[in-house]
Order: structure tokens, then C-alpha cells, then sequence
């Protein structure tokens, strides 16, 4: 695992796992800005043999349910919420 991961765009870089004084590490985008002092360490890290992680495709999002299978989980997180068991799908079609 490097250092930076490339991003989908060349005009940015991620710089993984930064750390801030008294918080938890986190990943600081970078611009492709030649007066960023970011971006110029990140070139010379570059120039010294580093290799950037490869740029990762986020999953596609997931599809909402619609129509019936919207109603039928609406259904089912109601039920949890009341601190009932869940209805299956074929008793929840067979409701008028």
C-alpha cells in the first residue's frame, strides 16, 4: 500500500492516512497545483521512485426498490421498529 492513491482525474492525488494532532488519520485530496506545497512533495516522492496506488472504481450505487418492493421493506422496518417478527413477501401480497 503507498502513500498516495491516484484519483480518477489528473488533476488530483490522494494522500493517504494523514495524520492531525490529536484525530484520527484521514486521506487529504490534493490538487495537481504546481504552487501546492502538497502537490510538489507528492512530484518529488514521484521523482524518488514512489508508485502510487492505482485509481479504484467505486461500486455502482445500489438501485432503490420501487413500487411493491418498496412497500414490502417500508413494511417490514415498521414491524422492526414495533417489535414485530417480519412478514414474508407472500403473506405481505396477500393483504388487501
Amino acid at each position: 500500500m503507498a502513500e498516495y492513491q491516484l484519483t480518477n482525474s489528473e488533476k488530483t492525488v490522494i494522500r493517504k492516512g494523514v495524520q492531525r494532532p490529536g484525530k484520527e488519520p484521514i486521506d487529504v485530496w490534493i490538487p495537481n497545483d504546481p504552487d501546492n506545497t502538497d502537490w510538489i512533495e507528492y512530484q518529488k516522492w514521484l521523482a524518488e521512485g514512489g508508485v502510487p496506488d492505482p485509481y479504484v472504481e467505486p461500486p455502482p450505487p445500489q438501485a432503490a426498490p420501487s413500487g411493491e418492493a418498496a412497500l414490502y421493506d417500508h413494511e417490514n422496518r415498521i414491524r422492526a421498529l414495533e417489535g414485530q417478527p417480519a412478514i414474508t413477501l407472500e403473506d405481505f401480497k396477500k393483504r388487501p
